[in-house]
């Protein structure tokens, strides 16, 4: 004899006949809503390396290629990784080598085509005054140019510089809800960063010591970044920060 399960009611005909249809017409909402491409990220520098906060221009080697890149749009997925890769190691003198995503879902998609709607949000952190790293202007400068560049290029711009933990973390939210509707966005990544073992981390400029303890605390990382972008063509994440990891046994 089976077990009786208790409490159980029969269910009335309209209610039977309300859940059938709900059952029914749910895969096909499931189906019809709009989903968010999967991050594609682009490393300035390769894991292990230290990236150069000023070049001849007095920015990043990497904030640098893209403003060289962006009035070339449009470009297809591919094309714009081979430029970038390019660009970044000619102002960086060889120095930084970009590390690109190593496949793209759609690799004719173009960047900066006609009726595409693009968002991008800027995130840099310049001032480390509060911290026992060095502040950075070239980080400084780049927000300035980076921010430009992008708008030039027809995306919908926000920076976010020296906001913070919370500040940050608010603009990504913001950046997240927003950027569900467009067809393609952007995130880039400057100021100090690290990598420990596989997880890269952008820092915050108030960092207290060096020591990894604190990565939970003041510290953002790379995955939670880019998955603030929420585009439905292609969500890009160009990270110009180190990926060194300056607390080894700490």
């Amino acid at each position: 004899m089976g077990r009786r399960v208790a409490n159980f009611r029969p269910m009335n005909r309209r209610a039977f006949i309300t859940t059938l249809a709900a059952t029914a017409v749910a895969p096909a909402l499931a189906q019809t809503a709009p989903a968010s491409a999967a991050p594609l990220v682009y490393y300035a520098g390769q894991a292990g390396r230290l990236t150069s906060d000023r070049d001849r221009l007095g920015g990043n080697p990497f904030a640098s290629a893209l403003c060289e890149v962006l009035p070339e749009l449009p470009l297809t997925l591919e094309t714009f990784g081979g430029r970038m890769a390019l660009a970044n190691s000619l102002h960086s003198r060889g120095w930084q080598n970009i590390q690109m995503p190593r496949k793209l879902p759609d690799p004719s998609l173009r960047l900066g085509r006609e009726g595409q709607t693009r968002r991008a949000l800027v995130l840099i952190n310049a001032d480390y005054s509060r911290s026992d790293a060095y502040s950075l202007p070239g980080a400084r400068f780049d927000a300035q140019r980076v921010p430009q560049a992008l708008q030039a290029a027809g995306f919908e711009t926000t920076l976010a510089l020296d906001a913070g933990l919370d500040g940050a973390r608010a603009a990504m939210a913001t950046f997240a809800a927003q950027s569900q509707t467009d067809d393609v966005s952007l995130i880039y990544v400057g100021g100090h960063g690290l990598q420990r073992k596989r997880t890269v981390y952008w820092m915050m400029g108030d960092y207290p010591e060096r020591d990894s303890k604190w990565l939970a605390t003041h510290a953002i990382s790379l995955d939670e970044i880019g998955a603030s972008g929420r585009a439905r063509q292609a969500n890009l994440v160009l990270y110009a920060s180190c990926r060194d990891d300056p607390f080894l046994g700490k």
